[in-house]
């Protein structure tokens, strides 16, 4: 029969393996910030070639610019994205039923409905008398997923 896991570390134990951590942390920050530096005159440089193509850039597509050089070309495409706005749809529907054609909404819209729970949510089920189907449903609406516990290592003090 194993005892690992079993009995705590010794303190020792703990220590070395905390300054390990925090040596291995410190490097991986140290590094982590040179690669943020090393990638803003990446940037810079990728907005003024951006800069460069949207001034002096020919059409090549509908979207999309190109700036020549001798060895090198240079693309700018630009992109989009819609939402819809659910007010402005809304606007629309109701002018829709006002000239009879709401019959058009539902050929060039799809209705989804969306739920959030409130904050007072708990406090109302408890004051209700919901049978026990109700309660166990009520209790599938909401799903707890536990989180990677953080992790702090810092030298004592004191």
């Amino acid at each position: 029969m194993s005892l690992i896991g079993l009995l705590p570390p010794p303190p020792p134990r703990v220590d070395q393996l905390a300054k390990q951590y925090l040596a291995l942390k410190e490097k991986a920050e140290e590094a982590a910030q040179a690669a943020v530096d090393a990638l803003k005159p990446v940037q810079a440089m990728a907005e003024e070639l951006r800069e460069l193509v949207r001034q002096h850039g020919s059409v090549h597509s509908e979207k999309s610019k190109l700036l020549h050089g001798i060895d090198y070309e240079v693309m700018a495409t630009s992109g989009q994205s819609a939402v819809i706005d659910a007010g402005a749809v809304e606007t629309f529907r109701v002018a829709l039923v006002k000239k009879k054609q709401a019959r058009l909404l539902r050929r060039m819209f799809e209705k989804t409905v969306r739920w959030s729970l409130l904050a007072g949510s708990a406090a109302i089920v408890k004051g209700e008398t919901l049978s026990a189907p109700l309660m166990a449903l009520y209790a599938k609406c909401q799903v707890v997923k536990d989180k990677t516990p953080t992790l702090t290592v810092r030298l004592k003090s004191g």
